[in-house]
């Protein structure tokens, strides 16, 4: 606790050093660790806990970790080895002076500049559906990758009640569209059948994958997690929409994959079995032998 205070306060610092700019950009897992917001994104990034553990002296790249190379900066904070990269540096740069990562460098996820298999692992999360041409990054992904990658993304799994779900949203949060983010980009939501027609066509049979929702609303982001109104009303909400989930009538908001370049490891799978992934095996090319 005494090195976390210590680290926003460093941060606080630097932003006041640095104006007020910045400020708001700063992702809350430097500035307000203790926040909702924060407790969301944490639940999202422990999806990878599991492999860390397994494979603690596994090398680790994020793609698409612009948010002040937070991503990296969790797995870092488990022990592992990661690089932080993102289509520029220059908020990267800005963590690195700060503490919170070590390695960066820019990176387009569509051509990465890494040879095959450099890295055990390639973590991606909610990064993927900005991209351009998903399929072409999730490729480069896998050729940089050893083992495999993760990817933590929008998910699309319609069910019954999934309109409500979107009601909900207008209601709550006064959301009109849907398809597109503010950013301007498309949300390109993971298709587990269209996935899996992809890694057959590259020889990929094996990947694992489990569901999570999430609930966001702004006035509620800052607020403190674990005691308080808008913490259980987030976790209400959630839970709510997780029975609904597993009853086969909502859609999950979110999946988190791990997709594999051949058999992965039996401690990274027990380790996800622990986690409650369901591990999924593709039909094999049965040609792929005398072709």
């Amino acid at each position: 606790m005494r090195d976390m205070a210590a680290s926003d306060a460093i941060t606080q610092s630097y932003l006041r050093q640095a104006g007020g700019e910045n400020r708001m950009e700063l992702p809350s897992a430097y500035t307000d660790r203790g926040s909702i917001d924060n407790w969301r994104h944490v639940r999202m990034q422990s999806m990878a806990a599991g492999l860390v553990a397994a494979m603690p002296k596994a090398s680790w790249m994020t793609v698409g970790d612009g948010r002040y190379g937070s991503d990296a900066a969790y797995l870092r904070g488990l022990g592992a080895e990661v690089l932080a990269t993102s289509l520029t540096d220059d908020n990267l740069r800005i963590a690195c002076e700060l503490g919170h990562i070590h390695r960066y460098r820019a990176e387009n996820a569509e051509r990465l500049s890494c040879e095959d298999g450099s890295f055990d692992f390639v973590f991606c999360k909610e990064s993927y559906h900005h991209f351009p041409r998903p399929p072409i990054a999730l490729y480069e992904m896998l050729r940089a990758s050893r083992v495999g990658i993760v990817l933590i993304e929008p998910c699309d799994s319609p069910r019954l009640l999934d309109a409500v779900k979107r009601w909900a949203k207008r209601l709550l949060r006064g959301d009109s569209v849907f398809d597109y983010e503010p950013s301007g980009n498309y949300l390109y939501r993971v298709n587990l059948r269209e996935l899996g027609q992809l890694m057959c066509a590259m020889g990929k049979y094996t990947y694992a994958v489990r569901g999570i929702n999430d609930f966001f609303h702004p006035r509620l982001s800052r607020a403190p997690a674990g005691t308080g109104m808008p913490f259980l009303l987030t976790r209400l909400v959630i839970g709510i929409q997780d029975l609904l989930a597993r009853l086969g009538l909502l859609g999950w908001g979110l999946c988190c994959l791990v997709i594999f370049n051949g058999t992965p490891p039996k401690a990274v799978v027990d380790a996800l079995r622990r986690q409650r992934f369901r591990i999924v095996e593709l039909p094999r090319n049965p040609y792929a032998a005398t072709s």
